[in-house]
């Protein structure tokens, strides 16, 4: 028999958010990108240069009464924590949800993160829809649940949902009613009376101000933890058609993956913490397949909880592959076959696609005797063939940092980095490059979008001044059309002969 459920959509994420917050802002990238360019047909919708920046505007918006949500996927969830994890132990005002998409096999992401993972660490509890019409609940309950507790909540939702949305854009409302904002208010754990020299805040001043560092920590784990937890434990669904001794404990979105053939299955929709049925489940059956996508953190839990560790199996115990995605025939098969041992390593294809763009600058770059870092946008084709230029593909917008790091070695290097990733994370390096005068060469390809996300839009930023600002005293600016492959290597090799650093902007015209 097929899986009972199917992956939630964009489409339903973006409905969910869409009716139940007043200001959204978004950074694209698989797989929310189809989920931030449906919700950007709203009134106060906005792309967010930078995914830290998205959370601590949330979190303005919060302390001003406003329900926010965050869009990003899960390397931005990343490098969200520092924001996250101060809302949560700081308190929060209306509701505040981050919606994180995780990229299940990494398939367009530089590394496999889970979101639960990420939350657990920043102290922000996750929900983890299974279904199209749980992830329009899963969105509410955050919300409920973020304004009860006082701390931002992840929703995660994962590759499964990154599907062309058809129906373009979502009717959103406005924002929350006062009525329900004053709720929100008188909705939190732990607080105390209402103070009438507080009246209208929306963040308690007492966590925020009048608790000493250690004692918010103390407040999140004796008041809010608690409070969280409780929630969370109504977030788990047991289903048994017969008396069975195997059982599966299904996560999230994982559980399309799980068959309806009368086998007991608890379905879990929250991803931290676990709801407490989840060890109490395992205790009770002789064997318990954990399902979850794309690596074991429920199971790290409900073994570490439960009574007999041997009965759990799954990803940890080899019957399920470490990582990735599922599938109904790998269940199976971990019902059916000893464990596995998964050595199998995956390999890009030796043939890549020409790139679109940039080809002359790619070439120019190969036959140059220098340290090369590219980015994770358009120039990480840099690291393949027919160039193999760069050494290094960090993240997004570390190529300035990476080819500065190379430059202390008292050798030239060259970062190649996009506009939009210059703006989204390589600014301070390029401070940083400038301040030390090092021997750095930063290339970006000016081409005003974000080419690898769908083309959403860059800010209008004038590289050239800002340049300038930073005593950049060499800028150079052409189109990649315009030269050929000789003539751009005689500029990149003269630039890099010159006083560095120095700054140069390639157009691309397509």
């Amino acid at each position: 028999m097929e899986p009972p459920t199917t992956p939630a959509t964009c489409l339903d994420v973006a409905a969910a958010v869409a009716g139940a917050t007043g200001r959204v802002l978004a950074v694209a990238g698989r797989p929310v990108t189809h989920l931030a360019e449906t919700l950007s047909g709203l009134p106060d919708f906005e792309w967010a240069v930078g995914e830290k920046s998205a959370v601590e505007s949330a979190v303005g918006l919060s302390a001003a009464g406003v329900r926010s949500c965050a869009v990003m996927k899960h390397n931005g969830l990343a490098a969200a924590l520092d924001p996250l994890a101060n809302a949560a132990v700081h308190g929060i005002g209306a509701g505040l949800v981050v919606v994180s998409g995780d990229d299940l096999d990494a398939a367009a992401s530089t590394t496999l993160n889970d979101s639960r993972a990420l939350g657990r660490l920043a102290g922000v509890p996750v929900l983890d829809p299974a279904g199209p019409d749980d992830a329009r609940a899963a969105v509410r309950d955050a919300f409920a649940l973020s304004e009860r507790t006082g701390v931002p909540v992840i929703v995660r939702v994962t590759s499964a949902l990154h599907a062309d949305c058809s129906g373009g854009r979502v009717q959103g409302r406005p924002g929350p009613a006062d009525a329900d904002r004053r709720s929100m208010a008188a909705a939190r754990p732990g607080r105390p009376g209402p103070d009438p020299a507080d009246a209208g805040r929306r963040v308690d001043p007492v966590v925020a101000h009048r608790l000493t560092k250690l004692g918010r920590h103390q407040h999140r784990r004796l008041v809010v933890q608690p409070a969280v937890q409780a929630e969370v434990d109504g977030h788990a669904t047991a289903a048994c058609s017969t008396t069975c001794d195997d059982a599966v404990i299904a996560i999230g979105a994982a559980q399309r993956h799980v068959a309806d053939d009368g086998c007991c299955t608890l379905r879990v929709r929250a991803g931290w913490p676990l709801p407490a049925a989840a060890v109490a489940f395992a205790d009770r059956h002789a064997r318990v397949l954990v399902v979850e996508e794309p690596l074991p953190f429920a199971e790290h839990l409900i073994r570490e909880g439960a009574a007999d560790r041997t009965r759990v199996r799954g990803r940890l115990t080899g019957h399920l592959p470490p990582e990735g995605s599922l599938s109904p025939a790998l269940l199976r098969r971990a019902w059916a076959d000893p464990p596995g041992a998964w050595t199998d390593i995956a390999r890009k294809p030796d043939d890549q696609p020409p790139p679109r763009r940039y080809a002359t600058l790619y070439a120019a770059l190969a036959g140059l005797d220098v340290f090369v870092a590219a980015d994770v946008g358009s120039s990480i084709r840099l690291c393949y063939p027919p160039y193999s230029a760069a050494e290094v593909a960090l993240g997004l917008g570390s190529a300035v940092a990476v080819a500065g790091g190379a430059a202390r070695t008292g050798r030239p290097a060259i970062g190649v980095i996009g506009d939009y990733a210059l703006l989204h994370s390589g600014m301070e390096s390029l401070l940083d490059t400038a301040l030390r005068r090092l021997p750095v060469l930063v290339t970006v390809l000016a081409n005003g979008t974000q080419a690898q996300t769908g083309g959403q839009p860059v800010p209008p930023v004038d590289l050239r001044r800002l340049a300038g600002a930073l005593s950049i005293g060499v800028v150079d600016e052409w189109a990649d059309a315009a030269l050929d492959v000789a003539a751009t290597r005689r500029r990149l090799a003269g630039l890099l002969a010159g006083p560095l650093p120095a700054l140069a902007l390639v157009r691309d015209a397509a």
